[in-house]
């Protein structure tokens, strides 16, 4: 819940180079089971495909790109899971990765409003352009191999409070294929009771590194 007596958050450093990407490096490949892409959001519990063994990687990390009014820590609750649960990863985290933009301003990409819409109806299997142009560009800016996206949080009523899911998805940054994606979910308290946001982030956390 990043309050006061946690560890200051290690930030690793990322070889800045200015990036360069050849038009046509990858064609955009949306595929969906129904064709339509109409169907509705998964719901928490929902999984496709697999997650790699992570430790000893190096993993960007980007910031949730769709969240509820209010919870700007979760990003901050994210990392701290990550940091905790896996620290054989090389984690490559938002912040970092705002700072290498910072000095590489003509990489042209942001880390925040990616364009993600194809996930949430669950059946991307491979990002195309624009996505994969900005998400490849970031994976070469941190040198990171996958990349976690983090697309969407959202509230849903329990029986005493609300629950937060977390719609994320596991990308290798060097073809744009989706390793896995799915729809966590944490545990129940009030609207504003940090353990919401703590336990979501740790279910993510814990989905992603076994």
């Amino acid at each position: 819940m990043n309050s006061g007596g946690r560890p200051a958050n290690h930030r690793m450093g990322i070889p800045i180079r200015t990036v360069w990407v050849a038009a046509g490096i990858a064609a955009p490949w949306l595929l969906s089971a129904c064709g339509t892409g109409t169907r509705p959001p998964p719901e928490a519990g929902f999984e496709r495909g697999g997650v790699p063994v992570l430790s000893g990687m190096r993993v960007m990390v980007l910031p949730v790109q769709r969240r509820p009014a209010g919870h700007t820590e979760l990003d901050s609750e994210v990392e701290y899971a990550l940091q905790g649960i896996g620290p054989g990863v090389d984690w490559v985290f938002p912040g970092d990765l705002r700072v290498a933009l910072s000095r590489n301003p003509g990489v042209g990409v942001q880390v925040d409003g990616l364009p993600v819409q194809g996930f949430l109806a669950g059946e991307l299997e491979r990002v195309g352009d624009p996505l994969f142009g900005d998400l490849y560009r970031l994976g070469t800016l941190a040198n990171a191999r996958y990349g976690l996206l983090p697309v969407e949080a959202r509230t849903r009523a329990g029986d005493l409070g609300v629950v937060l899911e977390i719609h994320a998805a596991l990308l290798d940054l060097r073809n744009g294929y989706v390793m896995w994606f799915g729809v966590v979910e944490g545990g129940e308290g009030m609207e504003g009771d940090p353990y919401v946001l703590a336990s979501s982030a740790e279910a993510l956390a814990r989905r992603v590194v076994r």
